[in-house]
């Protein structure tokens, strides 16, 4: 199966560098018009359903993209719950000892009233590997999931071929992998990397 990944396009967060989890923020105007531009120039992929994060900025990019295709809302695929850190960026937060600590940990720490990086990356993998199982029981060949680049970066830290970091698998907004799934490295979930789709 093929799997084209996509993070969602910029929104005013992304572009003041703010930590976007829960806040439920649309496409900045920029972004939108160059999304419609990428699909008027053409996808290259198309997709048998897209899967796609609840968050308003996963679905706007989705509608945008794939104004055709199907597509299923799908829970677990969201950003990270980053609790008391949520919409604020290093400025307003590189003071705070417990800011300090969780950069320390490099993101793994648990965030107060958040999420701790182990349980965010099991709930984007756990995710994940529902969308295969379904996309497989459906018979389908091509789809596509729309979602955060923490989440993309999450799974393929553990799935993805060949084997990089998690922030090796950083994904600019609007942009994406192209990948596909193998039995190698992952219990049937295991994905080798394509190419990149920018």
């Amino acid at each position: 199966m093929q799997i084209l990944w996509i993070r969602h396009g910029r929104t005013q967060g992304n572009v003041e560098r703010r930590y976007v989890g829960r806040t439920d923020e649309g496409l900045t105007l920029d972004s939108r018009e160059k999304l419609n531009m990428r699909r008027q120039q053409g996808i290259g992929f198309a997709p048998e359903m897209v899967y796609v994060s609840p968050m308003l900025r996963c679905r706007e990019t989705a509608d945008l993209l794939f104004p055709e295709q199907r597509k299923v809302t799908w829970d677990g695929l969201q950003e990270t719950d980053f609790g008391d850190f949520e919409y604020k960026n290093y400025e307003e937060l590189k003071d705070d000892p417990v800011y300090q600590a969780w950069i320390d940990s490099n993101g793994q720490m648990l965030i107060p009233n958040g999420e701790s990086g182990a349980d965010f990356r099991k709930r984007c993998c756990a995710a994940y590997e529902r969308c295969v199982a379904e996309a497989r029981e459906k018979g389908l060949e091509k789809i596509a999931i729309v979602c955060h680049g923490g989440t993309i970066m999450s799974v393929m830290e553990r799935y993805g071929l060949p084997k990089k970091s998690f922030y090796e698998w950083q994904i600019a907004n609007g942009c994406g992998i192209l990948t596909e799934t193998t039995e190698e490295g992952g219990n049937g979930y295991g994905i080798r990397e394509i190419s990149k789709w920018e």
